[in-house]
């Protein structure tokens, strides 16, 4: 009875620690790299700017870090004239995608019903005072932005930075 337990201990002690592990044919791992993209902020920047501009990191580990830049510098870069994490390879997104320069002066009115920082009468697009209304929020959700404090960036920024330059979309977010 002692040989045959002892045989049986021996047998399922080798089957629990003899697993071969195969690769798949052309198999290459992961290489987990930071991704960076442009992200703007409809929260009030540094250096007095009425939205934050800035670069997205997406680490491994999912978390996600925003290097602030100024508008200047966020146009430069987004532009491809100059060097960006974010554009490595110099490319004119806003030329590419037909975006109008003129829509980085009109991004606080997504925010504002009014210019605070402006002594003549500036006009918004925001329904309540210092931030979108409800119906607003919700056609901005399309973006990734459900409240003031997030952050749009990526193929989202793109897609909302040509929508600001349509003015069928602006009268439509100005009506809601």
């Amino acid at each position: 009875m002692r040989k045959v337990l002892g045989i049986a201990l021996l047998f399922i002690s080798t089957i629990g620690f003899s697993q071969i592990l195969v690769p798949k044919k052309d198999y290459v791992p992961e290489i987990r790299k930071a991704r960076y993209s442009f992200t703007i902020s409809l929260i009030s920047g540094s250096n007095s700017s009425m939205v934050s501009y800035g670069i997205m990191r997406e680490n491994p580990d999912s978390t996600k870090e925003v290097i602030f830049l100024r508008k200047d510098t966020f146009i430069r870069q987004i532009s491809g004239y100059e060097k960006s994490k974010a554009n490595p390879d110099k490319f004119n997104f806003l030329e590419e995608n037909k975006i109008p320069s003129y829509v980085f002066d009109d991004l606080w009115k997504v925010k504002y019903d009014k210019n605070p920082f402006s002594v003549r009468e500036e006009r918004g697009w925001a329904n309540t005072k210092g931030k979108p209304s409800p119906g607003q929020f919700q056609m901005l959700s399309q973006f990734g932005i459900t409240k003031i404090s997030d952050y749009c960036y990526g193929d989202n920024l793109i897609k909302l930075l040509i929508k600001l330059g349509d003015p069928v979309w602006v009268g439509e977010y100005q009506n809601r």
